[in-house]
């Protein structure tokens, strides 16, 4: 009771000198203020200083974020490349990461080889980008050339509502409703599908990334200037003409850029290649046997109590690596897509 006594005129005093604090700097802050007041004071001059230097303590803050998360992966990756060879790890055809508890669990001993990760992400990756892309494609062509206003103030933000939706629905859905479905047109058609395929996984995140093709190409087209359609049109070009050479062309860098923050998004998403695709490490190009993913293998890795320093929970920062490079030399490439089409078109 004496220490809770004292603990609380502790705080209580703190409180006190926290406000004193504060009424002091006010008053020294407007002293201060009124003392520099005067005809020749250039206020607007340092106004703009302190912004300027705001804005470059928010850019830094953020290249450090940046830089920090990186060094943490890069840092954990080299202790695990310490315990396992890296060339077993980029080249290695088999994933089981599990690790040997005692010494006689010679089955255990752990197989690290990430490419069928790769193959699989890859796979599931393109199996969303063909169903997203054309279809987020053709409807931002559509309701920016085609429709009128009324429709697409109507039709634009419901589609832009699939982008709101928690990606768990999206596993659900592909679970109970694409994967059967999958599997039983498949056996009608006598093929072998498994009950978990990346086909399914796919298909729903196609439908997911659907809205950012969409949503982006939409506003990309509308902001091609109406000038460069009216002399296409006055040449005697057709509608169908005007939208295939001059504005796609024309809005091409913006179109290369929605595609690439889907293609992140599909390379990055998680829950529905768990409750659709599994967790099966099979190095496989066939979209109707189930495989698992890059992100999903670093989330198995890192649940429950984990020790920092077995291989086994240390390959999810390698994972992690990897991931950022293979997102790196997307960006890359699409970087170069644009400045070589700027070259060109400018």
């Amino acid at each position: 009771m004496q220490a809770a006594h004292h603990y609380g005129q502790l705080a209580t005093t703190s409180r006190q000198l926290k406000a004193l604090l504060v009424i002091l700097v006010a008053i020294t802050g407007a002293l201060l203020a009124l003392r520099r007041i005067s005809p020749l004071l250039r206020a607007r001059n340092h106004v703009e200083k302190l912004i300027e230097w705001l804005l470059f303590c928010s850019s830094f803050i953020a290249v450090l974020t940046t830089l920090g998360i990186v060094l943490s992966v890069v840092f954990e990756s080299i202790r695990f490349f310490q315990l396992i060879p890296v060339t077993d790890f980029l080249f290695g055809l088999h994933w089981s990461p599990q690790m040997a508890i005692r010494a006689d669990q010679v089955a255990a001993s752990g197989s690290f080889g990430f490419i069928p990760l790769l193959v699989g992400t890859l796979l599931i990756s393109a199996v969303a980008l063909l169903i997203a892309v054309p279809v987020g494609l053709m409807s931002a062509i559509y309701l920016s050339e085609y429709a009128s206003r009324n429709f697409r103030a109507v039709i634009k933000p419901l589609l832009e509502i699939l982008a709101g939706v928690p990606t768990v629905v999206y596993g659900f859905f592909a679970a109970l409703t694409v994967a059967p479905f999958i599997r039983q047109f498949g056996e009608a058609m006598g093929l072998n599908v498994a009950s978990e395929s990346a086909m399914a996984a796919g298909i729903v995140m196609g439908i997911m990334i659907i809205p950012f093709v969409m949503s982006l190409s939409d506003d990309i087209i509308n902001a091609v200037p109406d000038s460069l359609r009216e002399a296409s049109l006055g040449m005697g070009a057709t509608m169908n003409e005007t939208i295939r050479k001059v504005v796609l062309p024309a809005a091409l860098p913006g179109i290369v850029g929605g595609i690439l923050l889907a293609a992140s998004r599909a390379i990055g998403e998680t829950m529905i290649v768990v409750m659709a695709a599994g967790l099966s490490a099979k190095l496989t190009v066939n979209p109707l046997e189930a495989v698992t993913t890059i992100t999903v293998q670093i989330v198995t890795l890192l649940v429950g109590d984990q020790e920092f320093d077995s291989p086994k929970t240390l390959a999810a920062f390698a994972l992690g690596l990897v991931l950022f490079f293979v997102t790196l030399i997307l960006n890359v490439v699409a970087l170069y897509v644009v400045r070589k089409y700027r070259e060109q078109y400018e």
